[in-house]
């Protein structure tokens, strides 16, 4: 066999013996590429920042997508943090300037920390805010509530379609009602309606207290619990005083 001496455009390499088979360029190595190919594709080729820049220039920008990276070390280097930190940084979205994908994180040792995957992951989003400063002024306020009305369905649907129980922790605000100042659940009135089930969590006292405020099948209801050691567990005494959320 000999080889012909060229390639034509599709980028797969043909050989003259084959030619006996019918098809006069049957290919051999089929996806071969081009130099101009494999230039074109490392030119456009993907990274997931680590968040340093420095680490980025010797990488070349960053850990290369469709390659496999290997980072080794002794312990308290800093390896699971840097994978804690690939793991957030890969979600960052296009419009941020990241890619806008997924992370899976398997942990062979027990050493995945999910406080410390929270610390990254507002270090981020502080970041992405320093840096992009428009995206979290939403001074139109029917923009917010489009926004905010859609991200709630989307939640519905996923929770629908794949059987899975959507919770959201959202902070408290300040809202001026009849005259005076009261605390109360934060997005607004529209947020309120979105969601199926809704719980307040109060002190009353030194207790602390769960309201059922909102539920398609339950009436309103409360009762206490407690924060302990081992977790959330009935209600015991409690030496500290908070303001209710009304």
């Amino acid at each position: 066999m000999s080889y012909t001496g060229s390639a034509p455009a599709s980028s797969s390499l043909y050989w003259k013996g084959m030619e006996s088979s019918g098809d006069p360029h049957p290919p051999i190595l089929a996806g071969a590429q081009n130099a101009w190919d494999m230039l074109s594709d490392e030119q456009s080729q993907k990274h997931i920042t680590t968040g340093s820049g420095d680490l980025n220039n010797i990488l070349g920008g960053g850990i290369h997508c469709k390659e496999v990276t290997e980072i080794g070390g002794v312990p308290g280097v800093g390896k699971t943090q840097l994978g804690i930190q690939l793991a957030i940084n890969v979600q960052i979205p296009v419009e941020y300037g990241g890619l806008g994908g997924k992370a899976v994180y398997i942990d062979t040792e027990g050493s995945f920390m999910v406080e410390r995957v929270y610390q990254i992951a507002e270090g981020c989003i502080s970041d992405i805010l320093e840096h992009f400063p428009h995206s979290h002024d939403f001074d139109d306020l029917a923009l917010r509530t489009r926004v905010l009305s859609g991200l709630s369905l989307k939640l519905m649907k996923i929770a629908k379609a794949f059987n899975l129980a959507v919770v959201l922790l959202n902070q408290v605000t300040t809202k001026f009602t009849e005259g005076s100042f009261q605390l109360t659940l934060a997005l607004g009135d529209s947020w309120s309606h979105s969601c199926t089930n809704r719980l307040i969590l109060y002190w009353n006292g030194n207790d602390r207290y769960a309201y059922l405020d909102k539920s398609p099948s339950l009436p309103v209801a409360s009762a206490p619990y407690a924060v302990t050691g081992k977790g959330v567990r009935d209600a015991v005494s409690s030496n500290h005083k908070r303001v209710r959320v009304t």
